[in-house]
């Protein structure tokens, strides 16, 4: 089992603007053993409309702004963050980088990057800027539409089963020499994700389910094609956490409404040990 200090259960949906990733936490919730602490942050119930290129930008920012006050009110050095969309992962990884500095590596796994900002996001949506808003880069700035706690540096980060760029997204990648982890390279080194932290590191995963290929987990907000094997990805997942400190994990933009095989996800969050080993 991975033991942690706190559960936060974000039910944002206006990241995405899809109201089915609303009902992820609770259904994700009840297929994980409990950690110390479990605590649903509050979100607002509305939408808002487009403002500083960002779609329900007033809702997102409220509910960062709730999920940041839970965690300064918990403080805790082990989090499971159970989304909604993957907005959300903005207050959760700027918290333990406060808590671990350097010493934080994410591994971003998700078949988008996420780096967006308000001006280059073809769609205005947060879901597709959260990374972009954790990155310390002066010369690309994201602008002040939403909260951009600039925690992370490039070398802190590893993108992996990610397949869906916008031309923006592909340059900054490039400018600033990302680590970047295809899904052949990656279905056939299962094992790779565990070499790809530093010695020594506090490990957060971000996993966006849409990065399993939909064959294997349609029940996502983007399913994208040639995505990851299950038995990939829990390989990997299962090597990662003997090899290094796991301190985070955040699983993002499930539709448990949608008609799936729940084996998959059940073998992922196995994987994680999350779930009860005798159940």
């Amino acid at each position: 089992m991975w033991n942690r200090d706190l559960d936060v259960l974000v039910p944002m949906w206006q990241g995405a603007d899809d109201l089915r990733v609303r009902e992820a936490p609770a259904a994700l919730a009840a297929l994980t053993v409990p950690g110390t602490r479990r605590v649903t942050v509050p979100v607002p119930a509305g939408g808002s409309e487009r403002e500083g290129g960002v779609r329900h930008r007033a809702a997102v920012v409220d509910a960062y702004r709730a999920h940041r006050d839970v965690l300064a009110r918990h403080r805790p050095r082990r989090l499971l963050t159970l989304g909604g969309d993957c907005a959300v992962e903005v207050a959760s990884v700027a918290h333990l980088a406060g808590r671990y500095a350097h010493r934080l590596f994410v591994l971003w796994i998700d078949a988008h990057g996420d780096l967006n900002t308000p001006a280059s996001s073809p769609s205005g949506m947060a879901h597709g800027m959260p990374l972009r808003l954790l990155l310390d880069d002066d010369n690309d700035d994201p602008g002040d539409a939403l909260p951009a706690p600039r925690c992370l540096s490039p070398g802190q980060v590893a993108l992996v089963g990610v397949r869906d760029l916008d031309p923006a997204e592909v340059a900054y990648v490039r400018r600033h020499d990302l680590t970047v982890v295809d899904v052949p390279t990656w279905d056939a080194q299962p094992t790779r994700l565990a070499a790809l932290p530093p010695p020594g590191a506090a490990v957060y995963v971000h996993l966006d389910l849409d990065v399993l290929d939909p064959s294997a987990l349609p029940a996502v907000a983007v399913p994208t094609p040639g995505g990851v094997s299950a038995a990939a990805l829990a390989r990997s997942l299962t090597a990662l956490r003997a090899d290094h400190e796991v301190i985070g994990v955040g699983i993002t933009e499930y539709v448990p409404q949608l008609a799936h095989d729940r084996r998959a996800l059940v073998e992922v969050l196995d994987a994680l040990g999350l779930r009860d080993p005798l159940a």
